[in-house]
């Protein structure tokens, strides 16, 4: 493999109960790399980590909107996917974070230590969940034309996030996402509602930005062993800092321009290491020029964990 390979984190609305749930049952390292964080993450959330994502009561399609549940359950799983890859041979030489996949990024970069990486994303959704306004988040499909073609729509909201052309993200108050919700609806404009309930990288965060940034302040912060790629400002981060933290959950997401600026100078494999696979459908239309790229998951919604894996090795042996 010539091209260099990249590793992908997804933030909140890739999450879901039972993720995962065959790798844990069927694959011995995914296992206990998931119980040495439950171990870490267990004290901090009050609870079991794996018995909440695979809490018996909860369908697969329940949503996982519980800010500090689910934002340990992601840096966990996607710390834990990264392990059983990385001792199947499969080294990054670059990782790109998506909002609290950032997280996830600088912990696997060891630029910050999983208990601290854990507790942050923990206490950072306790912080939202107590002191900012219930919200809503709506992935568009669509032109980002839209939002000067249709611009009264969007009045009341924000932009969070450029996936690619065609696909958006806005936020804002419960009310007023409800009512884009029907507006693009009567305007036959496909939307999908996804289940994060506050306003992250919107400014209705911003009054608590002071107390975010003392969650910050006591993070152990390291340089990256591995080069890491914001998708806040789409450039490499040469250091961890509470300013780069904050611009990650409070600056819009900048996937497309990340990975087109990735990718300007040649090809690269992009592995997505969340759990719905969701990053390697965005850079599979960002790429689609044919610029020597390609794009791989490791697990996905569907549940065919063993399967996945398997097939992910087959694709990165085949390059």
């Amino acid at each position: 493999m010539t091209e260099p390979l990249v590793f992908m984190y997804s933030g909140q609305g890739s999450q879901y109960f039972h993720m995962t749930r065959e790798l844990y049952e069927r694959n011995p390292r995914y296992r206990l790399w998931m119980e040495h964080c439950d171990e870490i993450a267990s004290p901090i959330i009050g609870k079991s980590l794996l018995d909440t994502i695979f809490d018996p009561r909860r369908d697969r399609s329940d949503p996982f909107d519980s800010l500090p549940d689910s934002s340990a359950a992601l840096v966990c799983v996607e710390y834990s996917l990264t392990r059983v890859v990385q001792e199947l041979g499969y080294q990054p030489d670059f990782l790109l974070g998506y909002s609290l996949g950032e997280i996830s990024a600088a912990v696997v970069a060891e630029a910050l230590p999983l208990e601290d990486g854990v507790c942050f994303a923990v206490e950072f959704g306790r912080l939202l969940e107590q002191r900012t306004p219930r919200c809503g988040m709506l992935a568009i499909v669509g032109s980002a034309d839209l939002l000067r073609t249709h611009a009264p729509l969007f009045t009341d909201c924000w932009v969070t996030a450029r996936n690619f052309d065609g696909n958006f993200v806005v936020s804002g108050r419960s009310a007023d996402v409800d009512e884009l919700e029907r507006a693009l609806d009567a305007e036959q404009i496909l939307s999908q509602r996804l289940p994060v309930d506050y306003g992250v990288h919107t400014a209705l965060i911003d009054p608590v930005e002071e107390q975010a940034r003392r969650l910050m302040d006591v993070l152990s912060f390291a340089p990256p062993q591995i080069p890491i790629i914001s998708s806040a400002t789409a450039d490499r981060v040469d250091a961890l800092s509470v300013d780069g933290v904050w611009a990650a959950v409070r600056q819009p997401v900048q996937f497309s321009r990340a990975v087109e600026k990735m990718t300007a100078a040649g090809g690269a494999t992009f592995a997505d290491l969340g759990p719905s696979a969701t990053l390697a459908t965005f850079v599979k239309y960002i790429t689609a020029r044919g610029d020597g790229s390609s794009q791989v998951s490791t697990v996905n919604r569907f549940g065919n964990d063993v399967k996945s894996m398997t097939d992910f090795r087959a694709f990165m042996t085949a390059l």
